[in-house]
């Protein structure tokens, strides 16, 4: 049976908000990994670690030294990161000199618990890809959203937000 092993760094999809007073406030939930993972009946061994909950914003190079050394520990070679979007390059450039797995960072626009979530899609997607990848040999990182994968030495991140393939 083939194995993936997540690694969780708290992004949007394991947040959720609430409204009071149209206030809104974010509530740390468990990872949304298994949740997801449950709804079908898949022919994987999940393997979920927690790294750290931090917005993407808040982390440091000490933080991604954290998700690289969590790395090195991981004995089979697919591993799919959750991560959001805003620092998911700076991420990689510490965590690139990876030769014996293939990686996949992975986001969400929303929390897999609200509504129209691209979460789900995502994450499936994200496992798509880890698996076609693994099974050609082709250690790497990338970057998997909204049906779209990436090279990471090949995309940039534009204003509006949007990841863009570049040609050099």
């Amino acid at each position: 049976m083939k194995k993936i092993t997540f690694l969780t760094c708290w992004w949007t999809i394991d947040k959720d908000y609430w409204v009071w007073k149209w206030i809104y406030d974010v509530e740390i939930w468990e990872p949304s990994i298994n949740k997801i993972i449950k709804k079908f009946d898949i022919n994987y061994n999940i393997e979920v670690l927690e790294v750290l909950r931090k917005d993407s914003l808040d982390m440091t190079d000490d933080d991604r030294l954290l998700i690289k050394n969590k790395l090195e520990t991981i004995e089979n070679d697919r591993v799919i990161i959750t991560h959001w979007t805003d620092t998911m390059i700076e991420t990689w450039k510490i965590i690139k000199n990876n030769k014996d797995k293939v990686i996949v960072l992975v986001w969400s626009a929303r929390p897999w618990t609200m509504n129209n979530s691209d979460a789900e899609l995502n994450i499936w997607y994200a496992m798509w890809i880890l698996d076609l990848l693994s099974d050609n040999k082709m250690y790497w990182i990338y970057l998997a959203m909204n049906w779209e994968y990436f090279n990471l030495n090949n995309v940039e991140k534009w204003n509006d937000g949007i990841f863009r393939k570049i040609n050099n």
